[in-house]
């Protein structure tokens, strides 16, 4: 059996997914998987590349206030951000505390970034006499000083999930086509990092380009390529479970269930670069980026991806133009 045909579906390298995936998992949603919420929020199709070397940095270097908001709306929640600044104030800081603990208190797990490793995590709980909270992030679960959770970092960026909305399946697959076509074009918060960061199909371009000239550092290269072969792998789920959950009882279905099952075909091949190249680079490893035959294979890979997904797109493209003004299925005039 391949390593893909063995995935584990209930992981993902995408922390932010999984840490909403967590929070979701609380409410009356929890029916979602983790398939639906990576490619629901887009988290699947993304792919956020530093050109100059291919840093660690670029999968979660995103402004994380616009997009896990727009994550959990896609899913059909209302919800609270705390992005304040330093110098925090007493009275900024008791507002971000009474916002997390209002959140766990109601039962669900808060969202924030940099708990114990730069990842995504959720704080689950917290202890007012031990002023500490209980924290979980992919390297490990564990408690974190109040003290500590304040002054440690620049920004004090903690999302909750306020209310749940009854998004209809038809909303919500526009609403996720939308933002994943957006990020794909390159149309999505370019203008937050001034061009440090290549978004979407241009992503592969970046890649494609440090890989030529030698650059990609060894340890950040494995670790976009974990991330975003995961990612495309998850695409193609996603895409083939809509073609298969969609009923096909009118025109709408029949059309989210063509058309889904047309990009999956893509997005599968994508992945299936996207993968061997994973081979290639092994996560903590590295590989070896800079011997030139690898690097050049490296690159014919990146572009294989590219031309799937480019095809891809487009036909998410034709779902969405559907999906934003379907029209009745029989015309008698």
């Amino acid at each position: 059996m391949s390593e893909r045909e063995q995935k584990d579906w209930t992981k993902t390298w995408t922390s932010a997914a999984a840490a909403v995936h967590g929070a979701v998992s609380y409410t009356d949603k929890k029916h979602l998987s983790l398939v639906d919420v990576m490619g629901i929020t887009g988290h699947a199709f993304r792919i956020n590349i530093d050109p100059e070397h291919i840093d660690i940095a670029g999968p979660t270097m995103f402004p994380g206030g616009y997009l896990l908001r727009r994550n959990f709306c896609n899913l059909g929640f209302i919800s609270n951000l705390s992005d304040t600044e330093k110098p925090f104030t007493p009275d900024k800081v008791q507002k971000v505390m009474a916002l997390i603990q209002n959140s766990i208190d109601k039962g669900i797990p808060a969202l924030t970034f940099d708990l114990f490793t730069p990842e995504f995590g959720l704080i689950y709980g917290y202890d007012d006499d031990q002023q500490i909270f209980y924290a979980k992030d992919v390297s490990r679960d564990g408690t974190v000083p109040y003290t500590e959770f304040v002054e440690k970092r620049d920004m004090l960026w903690v999302t909750t999930i306020s209310e749940s909305l009854p998004h209809s399946k038809y909303e919500t697959l526009r609403m996720a086509l939308d933002m994943i076509v957006e990020h794909s074009r390159g149309r999505e918060w370019q203008h937050v990092f001034e061009g440090k960061y290549s978004i979407g199909l241009a992503g592969y371009d970046a890649w494609r380009s440090c890989m030529e000239r030698r650059g990609a550092d060894p340890f950040g290269n494995a670790y976009n390529i974990a991330v975003v072969s995961d990612a495309r792998e998850y695409a193609e789920r996603f895409l083939q479970e809509l073609a298969i959950h969609w009923n096909g009882e009118n025109i709408v279905e029949r059309t989210v269930r063509k058309l889904s099952s047309e990009a999956a075909v893509h997005y599968g091949k994508a992945a299936a670069a996207l993968v061997e190249m994973r081979e290639m680079f092994p996560f903590p490893q590295g590989g070896q980026p800079d011997d030139p035959n690898i690097a050049d294979r490296a690159a014919e890979l990146l572009r294989n991806a590219k031309d799937a997904e480019v095809k891809g797109i487009e036909v998410l493209e034709r779902l969405l133009d559907f999906m934003k003004a379907y029209w009745s299925e029989q015309w008698i005039n």
